[in-house]
């Protein structure tokens, strides 16, 4: 038998007595052991600050005082190994309410931390004074605990029940996180009533078993969904992932029907078609693109100045921005109005992009919305009402389609803001019919950078940066700057590039959406040049370069999410001082993607007087696949490589 034969029978042997271990083991609350408690590392990845022990989720559906509730209750046992894990020791349990003042509410907190102590369990009990509210929005509030006596090693353990009146809205299961689970089970009831769409998401597989229970409260066949996993592996998050959460193994539900017989039946979604319907025809959405009266007297008035199509959806959309501004509330649906939008000027997505579909319409273009998921809201991968929770406005135009959102004051047509670039819109239209639309640009967006620097006999640099936004790039610089002061926007360059001093800073079109954005700055250092006898050596980008690779992921599997494609150009001048000549140079570089995904080109040259460099960084798409990962982190290691190589100026 061979050592390697042996190695690998081992191997398998231990992983089997884990499973079985992870199986037999109950997780009574309260009953945590010595050996969670003095267990060190996490047996199956020792880099884990934190793992979740176990996780119980129950669901069912309650009849109480003649109404219908969901009840949930969480069970979670979480070890800490260090202190870097701390932060597992606070949870937030989000509630939501409604419109009407419905409202989730929050029962029976029980929490526990449990240390080892000379060989003894000792356990301290949260108490209600460490529960704090906080209200996060009109419709969402939070219940907010940190567990006392935290230490390293040590065990904490909470238990609630959440009361909702929305039955038909069932919370996600969550399986993975970024630690690792050792045991999760899951028991979903749901009543016989409601029919669900589910399914799973994620790559971490899972058994799903699927049993049907009598229902004598509600004389239905409840439907019942018992979850099982076993040493989930975490789920590490990286550079450029639109949102996690796509990618997290665990469970959907939304409801597609109600059947109560002889008395109900309600069809909720089948497919995009009906979902964009049944949207539309809702008074809070289609039914607000019919009031006009209120603005009536302002569309005149654009009606009288305005002439080509493209002068009507400019005015159109900047009038929107003038007049009501975003209140930071995402919405499919009106909360209060169009009209009372503008009435107070405030208002939410719905609010702001119908008002403008309504009144680019009166101005006689073929406008519409469109609906879509933002990024934080997740991409929806079947038929959804639920994943679709924004909506932007369209106008159908011989030339193609322009996209528009007036929530943010500095976007311009076709340029959105970066939490509509998520996939797929929906636009739908008075007539029924709606149609999928892609949200990505499909031109990249570009930043240009030109740096000139003088160096004198000590190493101490002189320049002058220049750099030039346009349209994403120009719209997120705005969004951050707009309203900060010069002084601020220089104390925030220096402090990301500690080695330069800021002076003669400047920035044209800095509210002029129209045009592109420039900032400029002269800069000195006495810390970007290093002499070593007498010979000056310095990266060929000073502060200006990627030399830390941002994919440091052994595998991924899901993709890398750029959210458009884009061009990073820099040109750098450098004067070599007198009494100095080039001693080496880094070589040229020139590499690319499979696929043409993106390409990079570092190029370099020097004369007696002067080095010049040239760089560029393309990128092709929005979404690169996770299946050429490793291609794509070698590609950026050869840049953070190049950038980090150093030029040598020889003294004479």
């Amino acid at each position: 038998m061979t050592a390697l034969f042996m190695k690998k029978t081992l191997i398998t042997f231990i992983l089997i007595c884990t499973v079985s271990l992870v199986n037999a083991q109950e997780y009574k609350f309260g009953k945590v052991s010595k050996a969670e408690l003095s267990q060190k590392v996490y047996p199956l990845d020792s880099s884990a600050n934190a793992a979740i022990l176990y996780k119980k989720r129950t669901t069912t559906t309650e009849l109480s005082m003649g109404e219908i509730t969901l009840s949930t209750t969480i069970h979670m046992r979480i070890k800490i190994y260090n202190k870097e894990g701390f932060d597992w020791a606070t949870h937030q349990i989000y509630l939501s309410s409604s419109k009407n003042s419905d409202k989730e509410t929050v029962y029976s907190i029980k929490a526990v931390t449990y240390n080892l102590e000379k060989g003894k369990v000792v356990s301290t009990k949260l108490s209600k004074k460490e529960v704090f509210s906080e209200t996060k929005s009109k419709f969402l509030r939070v219940k907010k605990f940190t567990m006392p006596n935290i230490k390293e090693g040590c065990v904490v353990e909470w238990k609630y029940t959440v009361r909702s009146p929305f039955y038909t809205s069932v919370d996600d299961v969550v399986l993975q996180y970024s630690i690792p689970v050792k045991k999760y089970e899951g028991r979903i009831t749901l009543l016989g009533f409601f029919t669900f769409n589910k399914r799973t998401k994620g790559y971490f597989p899972f058994h799903v078993k699927e049993e049907a229970r009598n229902n004598p409260n509600f004389e239905t066949t409840d439907k019942i969904y018992v979850i099982s996993a076993a040493n989930i592996p975490a789920l590490k998050e990286e550079a450029y992932v639109n949102n996690i959460d796509n990618y997290r193994s665990g469970m959907v539900f939304e409801v597609s029907k109600m059947t109560i017989p002889g008395r109900v039946y309600k069809s909720f979604s089948h497919n995009w078609n009906d979902i964009a319907k049944n949207i539309y025809q809702s008074p809070s959405f289609g039914g607000e693109l019919h009031k006009r009266g209120f603005i009536k007297d302002d569309v005149a008035a654009l009606k009288a100045t305005l002439k080509t199509d493209s002068e009507k959806i400019v005015g159109a959309f900047e009038f929107v921005k003038s007049k009501v501004k975003w209140n930071e509330y995402n919405g499919k649906f009106v909360i209060d109005g169009v009209k009372e939008a503008y009435k107070t000027g405030a208002g939410n997505t719905a609010e702001i992009n119908l008002l403008l579909v309504n009144i680019l319409r009166q101005l006689g273009l073929n406008a519409n919305p469109v609906l879509l998921s933002t990024r934080d809201n997740g991409v929806p991968l079947i038929p959804t009402s639920d994943g679709l929770n924004y909506v932007i406005a369209a106008v159908e135009m011989a030339e193609g389609v322009v996209l528009l959102d007036a929530t943010e004051p500095y976007s311009t047509p076709n340029v959105l803001p970066l939490r509509d670039l998520n996939w797929q819109g929906r636009i739908v239209r008075e007539d029924g019919t709606s149609d999928g639309i892609g949200l990505t640009p499909v031109s990249p967006i570009k930043e240009t950078s030109n740096m000139s620097i003088t160096i004198d006999e000590d190493g101490y640099i002189k320049g002058m940066k220049r750099t030039t936004y346009t349209d994403l790039n120009a719209l997120h610089y705005r969004n951050r700057y707009a309203k900060v002061k010069d002084e601020d926007i220089i104390a925030k360059i220096e402090e990301r590039n500690e080695n330069i001093e800021i002076e003669n800073f400047r920035i044209t079109n800095k509210r002029k959406a129209y045009k592109p954005l420039t900032e400029m700055y002269t800069f000195s250092s006495e810390d970007l040049i290093e002499e070593i006898g007498g010979d000056l050596y310095f990266k060929p980008l000073f502060f200006d370069a990627l030399t830390e690779n941002p994919f440091k992921l052994k595998s991924r599997v899901y993709p890398i999410d750029f959210g458009t494609p884009f061009v990073d150009k820099q040109t750098v001048s450098i004067s070599i001082p007198e009494g100095y000549t080039v001693s080496s140079l880094p070589e040229n570089l020139a590499i690319g993607l499979p696929n043409n995904y993106g390409v990079y080109k570092f190029v370099i040259s020097a004369t007696d007087s002067k080095i010049l460099l040239r760089t560029v960084l393309e990128i092709n798409t929005s979404v690169y696949p996770s299946s050429h990962y490793n291609e794509l982190k070698e590609f950026y290691k050869l840049i953070a490589t190049k950038n980090a190589e150093q030029i040598v100026l020889k003294k004479l």
